[in-house]
C-alpha cells in the first residue's frame, strides 16, 4: 500500500504594522508565495522602514517574484533595513540577485548543531558588528543549550554568508 506523505498546511503571509518615532516595523508571517499581495502595504509604507524577517519559514518561486516586485517599488520608503532574517530569507538573498532591493540587512539566524547531543538552534547574527569584514569573517562560537559543548555552524560558511559580500 502507498501511503502520501502528509503535506505541511501552508501558512498564509500576514504582517503586523507598528509605528515608532521615526520608523515603522513591519513584522512579517508565514509563506511568501502566488497569493501574496504586497498593494496594500506597498501604499502603507514611508519613510524609514524595518522589515522583521524571523517568521517567514518558506518561499517559493512565484513569492520570490512578488517580494522582488515589492522591494523594488517602494516609492515612499527612503531607507529599507531587513533583520531577523529568517534560513528562508538567508537563502532567497543567496541565490536571487535583486531580492534585497535597496534594503541593507542588519540582523539574521543561522542554523548550528551540536554535535554532542545533536541538539539544532538558529542562532541571531548581527551583520555589521559580527561581520566587519562580510562573508570573509569567522563565524562566532556558541555553546549548546542543553550540554554547553561548542556548537558547529550547520552549513557552508561561504555559501551561506555570500549575501554579506553585497552588504
Amino acid at each position: 500500500m502507498n501511503m502520501a506523505k502528509p503535506q505541511a498546511e501552508a501558512v498564509a503571509l500576514s504582517w503586523r504594522i507598528k509605528e515608532r518615532p521615526g520608523f515603522t516595523t513591519v513584522e512579517f508571517f508565514g509563506e511568501i508565495d502566488e497569493n501574496a499581495d504586497f498593494a496594500e502595504l506597498r501604499r502603507r509604507l514611508s519613510g524609514s522602514v524595518i522589515f522583521h524577517l524571523a517568521e517567514v519559514r518558506r518561499i517559493n518561486s512565484c513569492g520570490v517574484r512578488e517580494w522582488v516586485n515589492f522591494v523594488r517599488d517602494l516609492p515612499n520608503v527612503t531607507e529599507l533595513v531587513f533583520t531577523h532574517c529568517s534560513p528562508a530569507i538567508v537563502t532567497q538573498l543567496n541565490m536571487i540577485y535583486n531580492f534585497r532591493g535597496s534594503a541593507r540587512v542588519r540582523s539574521f539566524y543561522a542554523p548550528f548543531v551540536c554535535e554532542s547531543c545533536h541538539n539544532e538552534e538558529e542562532k541571531l547574527l548581527d551583520a555589521q558588528s559580527q561581520f566587519p569584514d562580510g562573508a570573509q569573517s569567522q563565524m562566532p562560537e556558541f555553546r549548546c543549550g542543553n550540554c554547553n559543548e561548542l556548537m558547529e555552524f550547520d552549513d557552508l560558511p561561504e555559501r551561506y554568508l555570500s549575501f554579506l559580500s553585497e552588504t
